[in-house]
């Protein structure tokens, strides 16, 4: 100990040297402490430091030797030399050191009086716990447990932050034992206790399982208890932190607050309803109900104090507006403070609407909004405006059967005297033309156009910018039949809005003109020669810094227009704006230009009217995306105390949380672009195709390792879509070596990938990309080690599914689960139903392109597939059948070795009258059968198969809508079976096919039409007394409609449409002409319509 006492004292030398406001006495500090103590003798630093943080007198010291000792401790050691060498230098210092440094640490923790340091000191205790675990100290638990009863109240809430940091120094307890310590914590005298132990308890609940919570869930309404005194004492940053712990622990264990939500209720609004407390305070309040709102949406339905009390509070808090003039003379455009009160309310509403839906919600909402409208006050009558814009998604369905009395409601606010109101009342019709789209345009747009056409005239600029935004909510989602007789009175108001003095009236002018000629496209051009030569001149005149964003909006509108318009009529403009646009590329270099977002899409769009002929452009687009798609995510991690804001703005898109004492941040804005430019260099690779071969390589250097990245989810989903759209550039270029050679690492990302993969969201996009890539590379692209590692990450996958439905079919049968657990399961079983149908379309690729070589590969899944099949889930045994009959499909005869597993239950599902799925997947194996199978089928397909088909077929309920696609590949099977093994039916032949023709037509699953109608020519040339009954007029009128049908409703080659047209005139030339009218007249309108409409008749 004498040795670190002598070298804590030059240590604390140079730490004052640390803590300089010198950046250069700093900065060559730092330099000294890492090359000549953390380098050379780190376990000198730590002992040193822990005995600073001890036994010195100067609590500055202490606290900045605990920061210390904590960051030191943890960075990467000088030895790893290696970046996969991740060793600390915690874990390079003897373990003798380790000894000291603890019970330096435990010392301190009796002895520290500064609260502060001994904050930072629970901080550096729970970071060894993190790194050591909780066997690593065993002493400490005990020395917790004895401040926690200790008579001094900083001793006690330091062990509650240390078990806030460290739950799992509990997990080894019993619950009863939990509760007991944590019940009188609540109660205790000193509220920064109960705070601490609140906090503790909170973080205990998020990471127990689902017995545990139950077994704790007594204790949260003494956990609610502590809330009461910090509000009666005024302390409102004490209570706003127990309100975000008690969020938390709603987010993780919802259903631990049904029993008290009668009590919390009236609490948390009484709180909101204080004016006398902070926003921040009040807004807290509303979000632990909306917290749980949003997670137990069920529970709060049930409740029916949730709507009628917390509604009217959100609604009042919409009503707490000011009439700022800024907000009247602002010369640009920023978003609303979110913390604002009446930001906050509307978030809410719409929050609690999607969560609730209108049964609850809509009844007290419309309760209050009729006396809002009337009201004499501005900040009312906007309010309810804002009220119904909020809940319009939630409230769908009730509301869309209302529409028009709504609108109705809304429209006299358009001539409101205050513009306040009349924004709203923009936003209004705005947001409801997104909401109930396409109903509003189809149905309203009477009511909904002029109102925003006139308002575009508003005196007001902040009216009449967003009576042009809102005009663009309406346009995405009308047909052009629609907007096309208001056109020209819409760009004649939006030309005068550009010239307009405010900038952002012309910004939403152009970003709307952009909209209406996307939606109006060709019909647009008679308004081109107008308006292009404006949109160029801004871009070549308004240079300067304060006209980046109208520039950017410029770039925008004429690539729409570009697009809309077509090649042809752009074509005298298109050099100039390529130019116009290249220039601005060179000079787009500030982080916060917003031309750079803007030069990028209309970039892509350029491309995709340009075609091939964009080619030569590359050089100058891509350069900046494959920076944007390779740039590393910006992070930074500060201690709790420090200002995140001061140095991280959210401005400059920076995002902050905390975890284990410290902030975590992370630059969003940076992963946004990263997004963007993988999105933009999969659609290049589309639109240009070989055209894009000289940069696909770098591309894909640049996007298969964002399988893994997973700050962003969005990045590694445009990746997984990126690359099997690069991969088609290389095929397409006809290099079928270079793309051999590209394939073999990326396969093996993929499959490394896929290989335990936890996010079925990203798991369904990937085995969805793996298919599609496999599919591009082509036959034998995968060796038998690849085949092998995709094997078993299927394997993986599927017994993952498997366990959950097996889960699930437990706790239904036990009926444990409530409305809100239910809901949580069937959206759970969605997204598996999907990733599990992604899992069979990469199967199919595979064997597609590999054949009979992935034959002794089936049987590591043969296992899983026959549990499959014993399951009564008819999703889980359609699974094991389409996988089965991909085997039959490309592995033919060598698949027979497996039949033995499949062909009962695969004829148990041709008779499953209740699963259409189910049916039609082994129907379309049994056409495979005989197809591809071979004659070891033969005795299924004619004994069993065939008899149940035609069985399905005789059903009166075989074409409903729920069976068509079942039905329809029956009757394409029987086409197969009747090739291959009419010989040997014999007599019975002829029955099966008439059967089979009185069953047609096939006109909704494409897959299967031309097949059918093949047979069905081969056999009017071959067979037609047998397929016509001897010309019966029944049968020859039955053929007359089901290729009248075909012609009308199917997507035909014109081989096969030739084909059916002539068996058409050949059929009706022995028809007089009153018995084809009288036939024709049987024909629906909409088919005789379509063949009109197509020419053939």
């Amino acid at each position: 100990m004498s040795n670190f006492e002598q070298t804590a004292s030059l240590l604390k030398t140079l730490m004052g040297s640390l803590m300089s406001s010198d950046n250069e006495e700093r900065t060559k500090a730092e330099g000294a402490l890492n090359t000549e103590w953390v380098a050379t003798q780190p376990q000198t630093v730590l002992g040193s430091l822990a005995f600073l943080v001890h036994r010195d007198n100067d609590a500055q010291a202490r606290a900045f030797a605990a920061i210390l000792l904590r960051r030191i401790s943890f960075q990467n050691a000088a030895a790893a030399e290696n970046k996969e060498d991740q060793h600390t230098v915690w874990s390079v210092v003897p373990k003798t050191v380790h000894q000291v440094v603890k019970a330096e640490l435990l010392g301190a923790l009796q002895s520290e009086s500064e609260r502060s340091t001994r904050h930072k000191l629970c901080d550096t205790i729970s970071e060894i716990v993190d790194h050591e675990g909780q066997d690593g100290w065993p002493e400490l638990l005990g020395a917790l447990y004895a401040c926690a009863q200790d008579s001094n109240a900083q001793l006690r809430e330091s062990a509650y932050r240390i078990f806030t940091s460290c739950p799992e120094l509990l997990y080894q307890q019993s619950m009863a034992a939990v509760s007991s310590a944590f019940a009188g914590a609540f109660q205790d005298s000193d509220a920064s206790v109960r705070l601490a132990a609140l906090q503790a308890a909170v973080a205990f609940i998020v990471n127990a399982d689902e017995k545990q919570k139950t077994a704790l869930t007594p204790m949260i309404g003494p956990m609610l208890a502590v809330l009461e005194p910090l509000l009666q004492s005024g302390d409102e940053a004490g209570l706003v932190e127990a309100l975000l712990a008690l969020m938390e622990a709603a987010q993780e264990g919802p259903k631990m607050f049904r029993g008290v939500l009668d009590s919390l209720i009236p609490f948390a609004t009484s709180i909101a309803k204080n004016h006398d407390l902070e926003s921040r305070t009040q807004q807290s309040a509303v979000e632990l109900l909306v917290t749980l709102a949003e997670v137990a949406p069920g529970m709060c339905r049930k409740n029916a104090q949730f709507c009628q009390q917390l509604v009217p509070v959100c609604m009042q808090m919409m009503s707490c507006i000011e009439d700022d003039k800024d907000w009247h003379n602002a010369d640009s455009l920023e978003d609303s403070d979110n913390d604002e009160p009446w930001v906050f309310g509307e978030q809410t509403m719409d929050r609690l609407a999607i969560a609730l839906g209108g049964k609850q919600l809509l009844p007290i909402a419309f309760k209050y909004i009729p006396d809002m409208m009337a009201s004499s006050e501005w900040a009312q009558r906007t309010a309810a405006l804002s009220v119904i814009s909020a809940i319009g998604e939630g409230c769908y369905k009730i509301m869309r059967s209302e529409l028009s009395q709504i609108l109705g409601l809304i429209e006299p606010a358009f001539d409101d005297a205050h513009p306040r109101v009349r924004y709203a009342a923009c936003n209004c019709f705005g947001q409801m033309s997104t909401d109930f789209a396409p109903i509003v345009q189809e149905k309203h747009s009477a009511a909904v156009l002029p109102r925003l056409m006139a308002a575009m005239g508003d005196q007001h600029s902040r009216v009449q910018a967003h009576a042009a935004a809102a005009m663009v909510n309406f346009a995405e989602e009308a047909s052009k039949a629609t907007l096309e007789p208001f056109l020209d009175t819409l760009l004649e108001r939006l030309l005068t809005m550009l010239s307009s003095s405010k900038r952002y009236v012309q910004e939403q002018a152009i970003t709307t003109i952009a909209t209406l000629a996307e939606n109006a496209q060709s019909r647009f051009a008679k308004y081109y020669s107008t308006i292009m030569p404006m949109l160029l001149n801004v871009l070549a005149q308004a240079t300067d810094s304060e006209h980046r964003m109208l520039r950017g909006k410029a770039m925008e509108c004429a690539t729409f227009i570009a697009l809309a318009v077509g090649r042809d009529v752009f074509a005298p403009d298109s050099q100039r704006l390529v130019e116009l646009l290249t220039a601005a590329q060179h000079v787009v270099t500030d982080a916060d230009d917003p031309q750079a977002s803007y030069l990028q899409q209309a970039w892509a769009r350029l491309c995709k009217l340009l075609g091939s002929d964009f080619v030569p452009i590359l050089p100058v687009v891509m350069p900046p995306l494959i920076t944007a798609a390779a740039q590393q995510p910006d992070f930074a991690i500060l201690d709790a105390e420090e200002d995140a804001e001061a140095s991280y703005s959210a401005e400059d898109g920076w995002e902050f949380t905390s975890i284990g004492g410290q902030q975590i941040g992370i630059r969003t804005s940076l992963l946004e672009e990263k997004l963007d430019a993988v999105e933009l260099i999969g659609s290049y690779a589309s639109d240009l195709g070989a055209g894009f071969l000289p940069y696909a390589a770098q591309a894909l250097e640049i996007i298969v390792p964002l399988f893994r990245f997973y700050y962003h989810d969005g990045v590694r989903a445009a990746a997984a879509v990126s690359v099997p759209l690069i991969l088609s550039t290389v095929r397409e270029a006809g290099d079928e070596a270079a793309l051999r050679q590209v394939w073999a690492p990326i396969c093996d990302k993929y499959l490394s990938v896929l290989d335990g993969e936890e996010d079925d969201t990203f798991a369904m996009a990937l085995f969805s990309s793996f298919a599609d890539s496999v599919g591009i590379v082509g036959d034998r692209c995968m060796t038998d080690a690849q085949l092998q590692a995709f094997t078993e990450a299927c394997v993986a996958q599927m017994s993952k599914y498997y366990k959950r439905m097996k889960d699930r079919e437990a706790a239904r049968a036990a009926q444990e689960l409530d409305e809100d657990d239910e809901e949580q399961l069937l959206e759970e079983e969605l997204i598996e139903g999907q990733t599990v149908d992604e899992v069979a379309k990469s199967l199919h690729s595979v064997l597609k392109t590999h054949g009979p070589a992935y034959v002794p590969l089936f049987q590591n899944m043969l296992p899983l597939a026959r549990k499959y099949l014993q399951e009564r889930d008819p999703a889980a045994r359609q699974w094991a059948i389409c996988v089965f009959d991909d085997l039959v499909e490309f592995a033919g005869p060598a698949s027979a070795q497996f039949a033995g597993d499949f062909l009962e239950a695969i004829a148990a599902a041709l008779r499953q009258t209740d699963s259409p799925d189910l049916r039609q997947a082994a129907a379309y194996g049994v056409g495979i059968m005989a197809r591809s199978g071979g004659d070891a089928y033969a005795d299924f397909i004619i004994a069993t198969a065939l008899p149940a088909m035609l069985e399905m077929l005789a059903r009166p309920d075989a074409r409903e809508t729920e069976n068509i696609f079942a039905t329809e590949n029956i009757i394409s099977a029987t086409a197969k079976v009747l090739r291959v093994y009419a010989p040997r039916l014999g007599s019975s032949a002829q029955t099966v096919l008439q059967t089979w023709f009185a069953a047609l037509p096939v006109c909704n699953d494409d897959e299967e039409v031309p097949g059918v109608y093949e047979y069905l020519l081969q056999m009017l040339s071959e067979s037609p007394d047998v397929l016509l009954a001897g010309n019966d007029p029944r049968a020859v009128k039955h053929l007359v409609k089901v290729v009248v049908e075909a012609l009308a409703v199917c997507n035909l080659s014109n081989e096969m449409t030739q084909a059916l047209v002539g068996v058409m005139q050949q059929t009706l030339a022995s028809f007089d002409d009153a018995a084809k009218a009288g036939l024709w007249a049987e024909i629906p309108r909409e088919q005789q319509q379509a063949l009109q409409a197509k020419g053939l008749f």
